[in-house]
């Protein structure tokens, strides 16, 4: 019998709304090989690999952060490099030896993160402005009726009575139109709180995003009827998801899939290798 999906993530949503064949091949079929369609998700562009880093590097800098250890830009620089060169030799990918190119993916990293920590709550964190704080893993999920949401915040704060939930995007899209009730997901990860009767007055939403050169800061002071929207919006997404999954089941055929909305969306997939060709 099929199992209908139950998790939400933005990832998840950021991929289904991108690529429905992609979101078949990594959550659904995400258990069974692709070698009999020559298709592979051991490929991971440069451009993945050097985001991917940044997060490492700057989750470690924050952990030793906030056990008072400070790092000098030396100590950012040889972990960016270590991590870059490490993840391009774990895919095989060519960059790993040409070293203008990886000098600069070190350069688009490090760029991220010098500015990321120059950004208002980041300097209030760094100098102690910000003294109760912490930061969280999202591997976990929590649970929301009937579903498992991945929605934690990466950096929590207080200033008086109000809690700050912040999410950092490493690289966002261009186009983001369910941007506020994305952010405000990560209020059910506070529903050990029960949402608090004034939850206007208890919370701050931020969304820290890079893109175009430089980040962006969304802020936002959620409502219940915000909240409301949010999970209306964990919901339909999910309710989408099992209608795309039923469609696939009843076909078991990755090329009736649909493909990306725009070509530009494969350059980076893990799953180009052999998905076009078929």
């Amino acid at each position: 019998m099929q199992q209908h999906l139950t998790e939400w993530s933005l990832s998840r949503r950021k991929v289904f709304s991108n690529c429905a064949r992609r979101f078949v091949m990594q959550y659904i079929k995400r258990t069974e090989p692709f070698k009999h369609k020559g298709i592979s998700n051991k490929w991971h562009s440069d451009w993945d690999l050097m985001i991917k880093s940044v997060r490492k590097v700057f989750y470690d800098r924050l952990t030793d952060l906030h056990k008072g250890v400070i790092w000098s830009e030396k100590i950012t620089e040889s972990k960016m490099r270590y991590e870059l060169v490490s993840n391009l030799a774990l895919h095989n990918n060519k960059s790993s030896s040409n070293s203008i190119r990886k000098f600069k993916l070190i350069e688009l990293g490090l760029n991220r993160i010098r500015t990321l920590m120059n950004s208002s709550i980041l300097r209030k964190i760094s100098n102690n402005s910000i003294k109760e704080w912490s930061f969280y893993d999202r591997v976990k999920s929590v649970t929301f009726g009937h579903l498992d949401v991945y929605c934690s915040p990466d950096i929590v704060y207080r200033i008086k009575n109000k809690w700050n939930l912040v999410r950092i995007v490493f690289q966002a899209e261009k186009r983001q139109p369910q941007l506020d009730l994305e952010l405000c997901s990560m209020l059910l990860w506070s529903k050990g709180n029960q949402y608090l009767p004034n939850l206007e007055d208890k919370f701050i939403i931020h969304g820290l995003s890079y893109d175009s050169g430089k980040w962006h800061h969304k802020k936002i002071s959620p409502t219940q009827n915000t909240l409301q929207e949010t999970k209306q919006l964990l919901e339909k997404d999910v309710h989408n998801m099992n209608i795309l999954q039923t469609e696939f089941y009843r076909t078991n055929d990755i090329d009736s899939m649909p493909l990306a909305i725009s070509s530009l969306y494969c350059k980076r997939c893990p799953f180009r290798t052999g998905c076009l060709d078929n």
